[in-house]
């Protein structure tokens, strides 16, 4: 399969780009078209999923490299972070916060199971942390990757449009909600915006991850110990 699925990936993901480039609509998403065109082209043709996301196995190890990749913004903007160290902090762990929290009550409420949650909770931060972070509180990995890639699609779709209604101008507060809110996929988009907002959602989406690492496990055990 890797003969089809991986030039198919491949060409569906520079054309989106490239047609973004003419068209800057944020629809023309180059995670999301691919996405869709892939899944209809696999229903439509009863390809079996499984044998073509083998073929797909050398983009999907670039996935780590590519965010320790996201660490050189980061250096280009070393002393403007310094320099806000503890705001970003506090920004950072009130989107955990925010996140997980909103995720038990809301999950609750609708009755969902424990397994569940636990794959929810860690929506808002990268896949490779969500996967694992979401199966050491007793989560379903596959669930939780599948649920990060909707939620930083959907961010990279809404979210510089919903900042400027909000009027939320500055490029670092921007790079940080991106970061915090859409992950791998938000930081991408941000990166395409200017270095500023590149480097400022690169660091909000290294420390959501580790802050939800540290988090999420004990508000897990405190969700069980208040609601049995």
């Amino acid at each position: 399969m890797i003969w089809l699925a991986l030039p198919l990936t491949l060409a569906l993901y520079f054309l989106t780009r490239a047609l973004y480039r003419k068209l800057p609509w944020p629809i023309i998403n180059p995670v999301l078209v691919p996405t869709a065109v892939i899944i209809g082209l696999l229903l439509w043709l009863d390809l079996p999923l499984a044998e073509y996301e083998s073929g797909t196995r050398p983009i999907t190890a670039l996935l780590e490299p590519a965010v320790v990749a996201l660490a050189l913004p980061l250096y280009q903007q070393a002393r403007q972070i310094q320099a806000r160290l503890k705001p970003i902090l506090i920004c950072t762990l009130a989107s955990v916060l925010i996140s997980v929290c909103t995720t038990l009550g809301i999950g609750h409420w609708l009755g969902a199971d424990p397994a569940l949650l636990a794959s929810l909770s860690t929506k808002s931060i990268t896949t490779p942390l969500a996967m694992s972070v979401s199966q050491s509180i007793g989560g379903i990995p596959a669930i939780a990757a599948a649920v990060v890639v909707v939620v930083g699609i959907t961010g990279a779709l809404i979210g510089y449009p919903l900042l400027r209604l909000l009027r939320v101008t500055d490029p670092e507060a921007q790079g940080l909600a991106m970061g915090a809110c859409a992950h791998a996929i938000g930081t991408a988009a941000s990166a395409e915006r200017g270095i500023s907002q590149g480097a400022f959602a690169s660091l909000a989406m290294v420390m959501c991850g580790i802050l939800t690492a540290a988090v999420a496990p004990p508000l897990f055990a405190l969700y069980h110990w208040l609601i049995p």
